[in-house]
């Protein structure tokens, strides 16, 4: 009975290692969705790599083309159909060339991915797939318009890497110790902003221009020498090696990068220039020089200097200094203003306030400050109200200090790790204004120390911050906070300029009032109206000043307040303990940003009070306020335009128009007669006039000498030719008169030509003519 069911058995045996076989010979297949239903690209799988897949354009042939319809529901339809028929044709095309169809490419129509099947190893499929190579089918196949294997491709992030041996620790560019902490310019490069087109200018003890660092952006053409007046910045070298702090600031701007040697510069793109001034006695007329030296090429200056730093000096530019400072903002880059960025101080040890710096306090600078590598104020920093803003240098012992390139003068290594001071903080900060002109060349020297205002951000949460009426926050230890390159960069593509500067000056208010001992206060107003300042049409404030002229034995004893319109406060004039002068204040200008962007009407409030000391009989006497004076400076930006910046501000922060071909219309400037420069520096003169004497002398000894070798030649000339004549007139004695005659004219003719003949002509003429003689005699 079992017999019958045998074959059926084998039968259902064969069937089965039949669809076997065909399982493993033919490719699987699996059919891709239609686009209008895939919203999101297909992509091989893990075991389909990118040497493995053929990307193919597929084409569906014409009895399938879309036909012009009005109805929308037709051509859904009919897109629809054709993505299905592309899929069977994708299918069929891989399972010819022995591929696996992954689906369509994105969203690509007619574009699909086809991986290659590994079968296992002395399969047939493996023996069928070594003799069908996918490229040759693909090349044939009547419905595949194009094909390419697809390639690992070499694509790598645009960050910034160099070479520098010393970049790694230059922590002020990226610190990756302390994120955050930095000055947050290498989103900035990666855009390609790196300060191209920009000059920056240090003004200090000289620039060693052959440094390996600096030479490629060295610019001769903004560079001079004040102190020897030539035009070679070149550092002399000094007793105490101290001259190699012009080559430092440079290096912290300009650094060449990927030169494998030191370090990298903020603005590594732009031109740094030097202008050796501070190596010898400065004069106002010699500062005066130096703030306009080449101010139509030089964009920034940066000065990492000031009077001294000791608790009692007060000082500051003098009268050309100051009409200096002013012709630059006025004439300077075709007329949009030099930018002068000075260092706020180094004088915190001993309590020294930068409002007493006039360098620091004056409305033409950019006054920059510095914090540690934790963003908090260094011991030997310096608070004023004339802050702008701060950026990083050193700090205590135990924190890292900037990196920058250094001279090889005097045992120099060409690279530093220990630059400190407000002296590093001003030059990064001249090197963030570099790259803000790159991208806006016709920025003002307003619109910077604006942009500055509306960008720097808030640090140090232990300092004396405030909000002023315009809602920017300031303190006396920070300014507007610290400068980031990357908030002035974009804000700086969108900022449109700000309207004229414009002043009010009160009357000087003299009088004779004493000033109280603290807790009482001398307290001055001064209201500003509408029609005060309806002349100048003033709507918002920039700085504010005030004038003073006041005796005391003690000046360090005085403090001085300023309380604006908003009610926030100023301490423009701070207690120095060891400030014991008694000269007083006279008419010493302080200043203050802390009213920035506020609307300049209003009452204006002076407090000054005497801070005694009880057991000090030198400074028990009563000071007296003799004059003051209140000055506006400001704009007619109303209020509700500065609150409108504020918010275009914080909108560039994303990057967007840095992204992308946004562009502002650049006025050209105004046309500014060209630098009267001398071709002949006093030393060039020098040098030609001992040329000129030494040339003179040459031409008399020479003329002399040729005159008395031509006399003697021709004394000696007429005397051989006498000598001669009277031997030849003997030996004639017995030839006829007339040939005698004849002889004597011919020799007065002789005589007569051979004046100019050379000497050894002559000698060897006269001694012819005796031998002649001599012949003829005997």
């Amino acid at each position: 009975m079992a017999t019958p069911y045998f074959p059926t058995f084998l039968l259902l045996l064969f069937l089965s290692s039949f669809t076997l076989l065909l399982l493993t010979l033919l490719p699987s297949v699996s059919p891709s969705l239609p686009s209008s239903f895939s919203s999101s690209p297909s992509w091989p799988s893990p075991s389909c790599g990118p040497a493995q897949a053929w990307a193919v354009r597929l084409d569906a042939g014409s009895s399938h083309d879309i036909e012009d319809n009005a109805g929308s529901d037709y051509e859904d339809n009919n897109k629809e159909r054709r993505s299905v028929h592309l899929d069977a044709i994708a299918n069929r095309v891989a399972e010819q060339a022995g591929l696996q169809n992954q689906g369509q490419i994105g969203q690509l129509e007619g574009h699909y991915l086809l991986c290659s099947v590994k079968p296992g190893r002395g399969s047939f499929a493996d023996i069928w797939s070594e003799r069908v190579q996918p490229a040759d089918v693909l090349a044939a196949h009547p419905h595949v318009l194009w094909y390419s294997k697809d390639r690992v491709l070499s694509r790598s992030k645009r960050s910034v890497a160099f070479n520098d041996p010393h970049y790694p620790k230059q922590w002020h560019l990226h610190n990756d110790l302390n994120k955050g902490l930095d000055i947050n310019v290498t989103g900035v490069w990666e855009r390609n902003i790196t300060g191209q087109g920009v000059t920056v200018v240090v003004v200090d003890d000289g620039v060693e221009h052959t440094h390996q660092d600096i030479q490629a952006n060295y610019s001769p053409e903004g560079s001079y020498d004040l102190n020897s007046n030539d035009p070679d910045p070149m550092p002399h070298p000094d007793v105490h090696s101290d001259n190699h702090h012009g080559t430092r600031c440079a290096g912290e701007i300009a650094a060449v990068p990927n030169n494998s040697f030191c370090a990298v510069g903020v603005a590594y793109g732009s031109k740094v220039a030097g202008i050796r001034v501070l190596d010898g006695p400065l004069t106002d007329s010699l500062e005066a020089v130096a703030f306009n030296k080449h101010y139509q090429v030089n964009d920034i200056y940066s000065c990492s200097w000031g009077p001294d730093d000791d608790g009692h000096t007060v000082d500051g530019p003098h009268p050309l200094g100051k009409a200096a400072l002013q012709y630059g903002v006025i004439a300077g880059r075709k007329g949009f203003g030099s930018i002068f960025v000075v260092a706020s101080g180094n004088g915190g040890q001993y309590n020294d306030n930068c409002n007493y710096d006039g360098y620091a306090n004056s409305i033409y600078t950019i006054t920059v400050g510095a914090v540690d590598e934790n963003g908090r104020m260094p011991f030997y920093a310096e608070e004023c109200a004339s802050m702008l803003a701060v950026t990083f240098s050193s700090g205590g012992n135990k924190l890292r200090s900037i990196v920058t390139s250094d001279w090889s003068m005097q045992h120099g290594t060409g690279c530093t790790e220990s630059h400190t001071g407000t002296s590093a903080a001003a030059p990064l900060a001249a090197g963030m204004v570099a790259l803000m002109l790159q991208v806006r060349p016709c920025l003002s020297w307003r619109d910077v120390q604006h942009i500055i205002a509306f960008t720097a951000t808030k640090c140090d949460s232990t300092a004396d911050w405030g909000r002023n009426g315009a809602g920017f926050y300031h303190s006396h230890q920070h300014g507007f906070g610290l400068l980031n390159a990357w908030r002035l960069v974009n804000a700086a593509k969108v900022w449109e300029s700000v309207p004229f500067l414009v002043s009010y000056q009160s009357s000087t208010n003299k009088e004779d009032a004493s000033i109280p001992t603290y807790p009482d206060q001398l307290i001055r107003t001064w209201k500003v109206t509408t029609a005060d300042l309806k002349q100048s049409g003033m709507e918002t404030l920039e700085h504010v000043a005030v004038t003073v002229t006041i005796t005391h034995p003690c000046r360090g004893n005085v403090e001085i307040v300023l309380v604006c319109p908003s009610g926030i406060t100023s301490v423009i004039g701070a207690r120095r303990a060891i400030d014991r002068d008694p000269a007083g204040y006279q008419d010493w200008t302080f200043s203050t940003v802390r009213c920035w962007g506020e609307k300049a009407e209003g009452q204006y409030m002076l407090k000054i009070s005497d801070h005694k000391e009880p057991t000090s009989k030198q400074c028990a006497a009563v000071g007296v306020l003799k004059q003051w004076a209140l000055t506006l400076y400001g704009s007619s930006m109303t209020f509700s335009e500065v609150k409108e910046r504020q918010m275009l501000v914080e909108e560039a922060m994303s990057g967007k128009y840095l992204d992308s071909s946004f562009s502002l219309p650049c006025p050209p400037g105004l046309n500014i007669p060209s630098e009267i420069v001398s071709p002949f520096t006093s030393n060039s003169l020098k040098f030609l006039l001992l040329l000129g004497c030494f040339a003179l002398f040459w031409s008399l000894y020479y003329t002399l000498e040729v005159s008395l070798a031509h006399i003697y030649l021709r004394g000696l000339f007429c005397m051989g030719k006498r000598r001669g004549a009277h031997r030849n007139r003997r030996g004639h004695r017995g030839r006829g008169l007339e040939e005698a005659m004849e002889d004597e004219e011919e020799e007065e003719d002789e005589d007569r030509d051979s004046g100019v003949e050379l000497l050894t002509v002559l000698d060897s003429e006269a001694k012819v003519a005796l031998l002649n003689g001599e012949r003829t005699a005997t």
